[in-house]
């Protein structure tokens, strides 16, 4: 035993810094009246207020770059990183939404996107063609963002996308979502500064602050930074004159809005609705967002056994024991990777089962759900092997009824 002694030990993570996100990082496109400094066209990186700066310093950029500083970068910490790419003012939502433009920028990215936004900032000579309560191109937009969306997904590098709400008129001429299918898509409607550029930004850096898991609209997360004197509408109306009624019907036909925090100063947003049909699981950003990355997860533990050699029985199926070992392994990826976005099993590991080859007699929904109808396991024959991944996600506390009352 040493000398009698003082020791002194240094405590960490009491200062409340941030880490930066690995689930978060985010893309946008953008129509901007001047070309940045790196050129139209060109893809590049931001990962400060600073460097947005220097990239959209040209004066007519100035709205630009309140949409990343005051947007993106009030919610993201620095050093997120924000892949961007600017076409020509005059270009649609819509085709920034394609592979040309939107895919070149996930391509440059090698698809570490996992949160896409596209905005745009038209001269002021644009009139829009008002269709569904807004700028027609913001629904045409949508249905290419999916369609890209769907592409990325065969490509096993999915993400999810916001539109920018651009010249909403009014609730009730909006376009209902409610039972429509586009589950990786979200419009924000919404302006900040008479920007809604901005308010979409804003939710972008949310969400690339905010683990996967997490509700953008979390009441916990406080609220948004958005300026003290800045004012917040939707459309022409002030959000404060905005009816609930109306804020409710925008909320139930799949639009994500601003509503005020009620126990704090400023706003947060209602939640995060995508364009899809209840009965969707994927229904909310941050499903979305969590099965992404166990997509991600899952092709990149599964592509390393691609073409491995494996021991079978004398029907042809895997042994027990190669089969066991494709479930563990994706299990442990899922579970070293993904902890703080499932819920957990009751030994604290994350809720994910995996199952190879299971019984189509005991588990005949799961077949039946993929439509697969008499699997054959006899892997000489069909060099086939059936894998099915199942994920606990976290709940999200929305509709909380408290009943109060006095006793004796």
């Amino acid at each position: 035993m040493p000398r009698p002694d003082a020791k002194i030990f240094l405590s960490n993570g009491n200062l409340g810094g941030q880490a930066l996100n690995q689930f978060g990082v985010a893309g946008v496109v953008i129509a901007s009246p001047a070309a940045p400094a790196a050129g139209y066209a060109v893809p590049f990186i931001l990962k400060s207020k600073k460097q947005a700066e220097t990239a959209f310093a040209a004066p007519t950029n100035a709205l630009v770059l309140d949409a990343i500083t005051k947007g993106f970068f009030a919610e993201a910490p620095e050093g997120s990183t924000l892949y961007v790419i600017c076409v020509a003012q005059a270009t649609s939502l819509t085709q920034m939404s394609v592979a040309g433009i939107a895919g070149a920028l996930l391509n440059f990215a090698n698809g570490a996107i996992r949160i896409l936004a596209a905005i745009k900032f038209p001269a002021g000579s644009y009139v829009p063609v008002i269709a569904n309560g807004f700028d027609s191109d913001v629904h045409d937009a949508v249905t290419a963002m999916q369609t890209l969306a769907d592409t990325w997904l065969t490509n096993r590098k999915p993400f999810r996308a916001l539109i920018q709400g651009y010249e909403f008129s009014t609730v009730g001429a909006a376009k209902d979502y409610a039972n429509d299918t586009k589950r990786n898509v979200a419009v924000v409607v919404g302006s900040i500064s008479d920007s809604t550029a901005l308010a979409t930004l804003m939710a972008l850096g949310r969400a690339s602050k905010e683990e996967p898991q997490r509700n953008i609209g979390r009441v916990k997360s406080k609220s948004l930074a958005i300026a003290a004197n800045a004012v917040v509408k939707l459309g022409a109306a002030v959000l404060e004159n905005i009816d609930s009624v109306d804020l409710d019907t925008l909320y139930d036909k799949r639009y994500i809005s601003f509503e005020r925090n009620q126990t704090a100063p400023g706003y947060i947003f209602t939640d995060d609705n995508m364009l899809t049909a209840l009965s969707d699981d994927y229904n909310s950003l941050r499903h979305g967002r969590v099965i992404d990355n166990a997509v991600r997860i899952a092709y990149s533990a599964y592509y390393e056994e691609l073409k491995e050699d494996v021991d079978v029985d004398e029907n042809g199926r895997l042994s027990p024991v190669v089969e066991k070992a494709l479930e563990t392994k994706i299990e442990s990826a899922i579970d070293a990777q993904m902890r703080s976005q499932l819920s957990k099993k009751i030994d604290g590991s994350s809720a994910v089962e995996c199952l190879v080859n299971p019984s189509p007699t005991q588990h005949a929904t799961l077949y039946q759900l993929n439509n697969i109808s008499n699997p054959n396991f006899n892997i000489l024959a069909t060099n086939k092997v059936y894998v099915f991944v199942k994920l606990r996600p976290k709940g999200c506390l929305k509709y909380i009824d408290i009943f109060l009352g006095l006793g004796v």
